[in-house]
């Protein structure tokens, strides 16, 4: 019986020990995708500001600036404006001294997504100046979208919402 023992304690130990280095590796790999995923997502964030610019240059036929691109900012519709109390939305600005642009870049927009947008951008300029200090109230709104039926621009312009 001892023998069989020793057989099972050491079969025991070797699976435990080749588990905690499957373990090792594994965390490695894990660390070299973390380093090799974060730096591309550091240049990808880069060139994708810089996309955007360009599509906002050539759209809105303005010189725009990739570093006061602000992607994705969040606000909270605290009192429930828009949508429930303490939903949170995002919205992309471009802002520097001279003038604010709150814009949304969409492959394809309908009606009820220039709604809703209209209703982000609203808020944004109310929240924003107060918990930013941000001078939005005149900022201007803009959709960048490939299809732009006249329909679609004709809301947009009634909206106070330039297409690009």
């Amino acid at each position: 019986m001892k023998r069989s023992d020793e057989r099972f304690e050491r079969l025991f130990n070797e699976l435990r020990e080749s588990r905690e280095e499957s373990n090792r590796r594994f965390d490695n790999l894990e660390d070299w995708v973390g380093i090799v995923v974060g730096g591309f997502q550091r240049r990808a964030g880069r060139k994708l500001e810089d996309a955007i610019a360009g599509t906002l240059h050539l759209a809105l036929k303005r010189d725009i600036k990739p570093e006061k691109i602000t992607m994705r900012k969040k606000i909270k519709d605290d009192e429930g404006i828009i949508g429930p109390k303490g939903r949170e939305y995002e919205i992309d600005l471009y802002i520097t001294d001279g003038e604010s642009l709150i814009f949304e870049i969409k492959p394809y927009a309908e009606e009820e997504d220039v709604e809703r947008f209209n209703d982000k951008a609203e808020l944004a300029k109310k929240k924003l100046n107060l918990n930013l200090n941000l001078n939005l109230k005149s900022a201007k709104k803009a959709i960048i979208t490939l299809e732009k039926h006249p329909s679609f621009v004709k809301f947009c312009e009634q909206m106070g919402i330039e297409v690009g």
